[in-house]
């Protein structure tokens, strides 16, 4: 049963609690029995059973007793899986919320709350067997004065019963680069590995010791954290060079390797995408060149030299993805001559999908074809079989309900098409799982 999401207490916002709330607040969460490490987050938890015969969740009616306070009864999650999706809502405030969703059913799932990041979500999602198992982890930024206080910097990790994240603190320096493809997390699940704005360089956390592990200054390089085992890839644009992070067992990073083998106008840009399977790295350009990278046997020797070129005579290339076996890549186009990173950058009207060995067309999917009237985002399956669109279904009576479309990445056919239901709010980012080993 899906559960119910809490809203989070933040370390230095316990006083404001209001009186009715701090009559319940007098449970001991699960470390209450030791006294908290050094630099451990700690805060008030609420009681709460598992539910039982005549107890309603969700959208469940359930009789109203005589006991109050009520108590409160919550559910484990139900694990990711890997046919889903992760939905993120589109709206960005004090609190994101998202959802597992089957794209092929439309129905949304477990529903998680977590913090915003900088700039973008950081938010990563995890194929999981047990309600126990990672299923959301989230850089947080928590600011209980808003932009004039003083502000909490975690990676929290959620799952179970959505009350207790296992959270770590940041150093109040701490910046985690927030841009899509400058942070990841290691196959094992161990680490969490982010470029950082205040470092300028990588920063590792050590998710079972819920502490920063290491860090290293690389100027002139990033933010993108390519990684294959414990071995980050990432970009250095001044000096055309590829560069090769090691994160030992200790997780601590140090370079070890750097390869002058992109070409001389070489542009990089602000967000990139990764094949997990196939150990390879998409890079767009910002002049429209495209980059597969295989970092299966570490850096290239050779030359790296572009498989073509995303620009159009009509709109601009907006977002991409590569599927994760590394065989189809897609890539959104607007209706705008302007740069998307404008805020006139327009919408995006059509995605065209790529052959990522030849960049050889597939298919065009405009708004005809996916028979949408807007693009909200996409994203491939976990077994890169699928392409899903979100976005804008035909108009009824002047309403148009969100529609995800499924496309076969090899064919670029239509496979399926029905209407998102189940999520608070509209669905604003696709995200596809990793999963873990």
């Amino acid at each position: 049963m899906t559960s119910r999401s809490s809203k989070r207490i933040p370390r230095t916002a316990a006083i404001a609690v209001p009186l009715a709330a701090a009559i319940v607040l007098t449970g001991c969460s699960s470390g209450d029995d030791e006294s908290p490490a050094a630099g451990e987050v700690t805060y008030p938890t609420v009681p709460f059973t598992t539910p039982g015969e005549g107890i309603g969740l969700g959208s469940e009616d359930q009789e109203i007793g005589s006991t109050f306070p009520e108590p409160v009864h919550v559910s484990e999650i139900e694990p990711i899986k890997s046919t889903e999706l992760l939905a993120v809502g589109d709206g960005y405030g004090l609190e994101i919320g998202l959802n597992a969703l089957d794209p092929v059913t439309g129905v949304a799932g477990s529903r998680f709350v977590v913090g915003p990041g900088i700039w973008d979500p950081v938010i990563h999602g995890f194929v999981g067997n047990t309600p126990d198992d990672p299923a959301v982890l989230a850089a947080e930024v928590w600011r209980p004065r808003g932009s004039r206080g003083a502000a909490d910097f975690t990676v929290s990790t959620y799952s179970g019963n959505l009350l207790e994240p296992s959270e770590a603190l940041l150093p109040d320096y701490a910046r985690v680069h927030s841009r899509p493809g400058s942070n990841a997390v290691t196959s094992d699940g161990k680490y969490f590995v982010t470029w950082d704005d205040g470092l300028y360089g990588v920063r590792v956390v050590d998710l079972e010791a819920k502490k920063e592990s290491g860090a290293l200054q690389i100027i002139g390089c990033g933010p993108f954290t390519w990684m294959v085992g414990h071995e980050l890839y990432s970009v250095c644009e001044d000096t055309r060079e590829l560069i090769q992070i090691s994160i030992d067992d200790a997780g601590v990073p140090t370079e070890t390797a750097r390869a002058q083998v992109l070409p001389d106008d070489f542009v990089s840009n602000r967000t990139v995408t990764w094949a997990d399977d196939a150990d390879s790295a998409l890079l767009v350009g910002a002049n429209g060149d495209v980059f597969v990278l295989d970092f299966s046997n570490g850096l290239p020797s050779d030359p790296v030299t572009p498989i073509g070129n995303a620009g159009q005579d009509s709109g601009r290339f907006a977002g991409n993805a590569i599927n994760n076996t590394g065989t189809r890549i897609a890539i959104e186009y607007t209706d705008s001559v302007v740069h998307p990173h404008s805020a006139r950058g327009g919408d995006v009207v059509k995605i065209d999908l790529y052959d990522a060995a030849t960049f050889a067309p597939v298919k065009t999917l405009d708004l005809a074809t996916l028979g949408l009237t807007g693009i909200s985002s996409m994203a491939f399956s976990v077994d890169g079989k699928t392409l899903y669109v979100v976005g804008s279904g035909p108009e009824v009576d002047g309403e148009s309900a969100q529609t995800i479309v499924g496309i076969a990445a090899e064919t670029g056919e239509q496979v399926s098409s029905v209407e998102v239901t189940g999520t608070v709010e509209d669905v604003g980012t696709l995200l596809t799982p990793q999963v873990l080993e």
